[in-house]
C-alpha cells in the first residue's frame, strides 16, 4: 500500500480578518476561522461515532461550497466595480484633455480679441 503523505496547512497571512469577523458576529464561520488553533484543538475532539462525523463533515462541505459561491460572487462584483472605474477614469482623462484643449484655445481667442501676438506671449502656460 502507498504511503500518504501530508502536507501541513500554509500559515494564515492574517488571524482572523474584518470580513471573517464579520462573519462570526453573524453567526458563520470561514476558513481562517476554522484554522485557527483554538479551532483545530475542538475539532481534534470530534465524536468517534462515525454518523456524528459524516453529519459533521457533510456540513463542512455544504458550509465551503457556500463560501466558494459567496468568494466567486464577490470576485465578479469587484471585476465588475474594477472595469466600472477604469471607465470612469478615462472618462475623466478625455474631459481633462478636452478642457485644456479648449482652455488654451480661450486664451488664444482672447490675446487675439486685444490684438497681441501670440508668438511673444510667453507659451508655458496661462496669460
Amino acid at each position: 500500500m502507498s504511503q500518504f503523505h501530508r502536507d501541513p496547512l500554509g500559515p494564515i497571512s492574517e488571524e482572523v480578518t474584518p470580513i471573517d469577523h464579520e462573519i462570526l458576529r453573524h453567526g458563520g464561520t470561514s476558513s481562517n476561522i476554522e484554522r485557527l488553533p483554538s479551532r483545530l484543538r475542538q475539532s481534534k475532539r470530534s465524536s468517534s461515532d462515525v454518523r456524528q462525523q459524516v453529519e459533521d463533515l457533510v456540513y463542512e462541505v455544504s458550509y465551503l461550497k457556500a463560501e466558494l459561491q459567496w468568494q466567486k460572487e464577490s470576485r465578479r462584483i469587484l471585476e465588475q466595480f474594477q472595469g466600472r472605474m477604469f471607465q470612469l477614469f478615462h472618462m475623466m482623462e478625455d474631459s481633462l484633455a478636452q478642457v485644456t484643449s479648449r482652455l488654451h484655445e480661450s486664451e488664444r481667442r482672447y490675446l487675439n480679441l486685444w490684438k497681441l501676438d501670440t508668438d511673444k506671449v510667453d507659451s508655458g502656460g496661462m496669460i
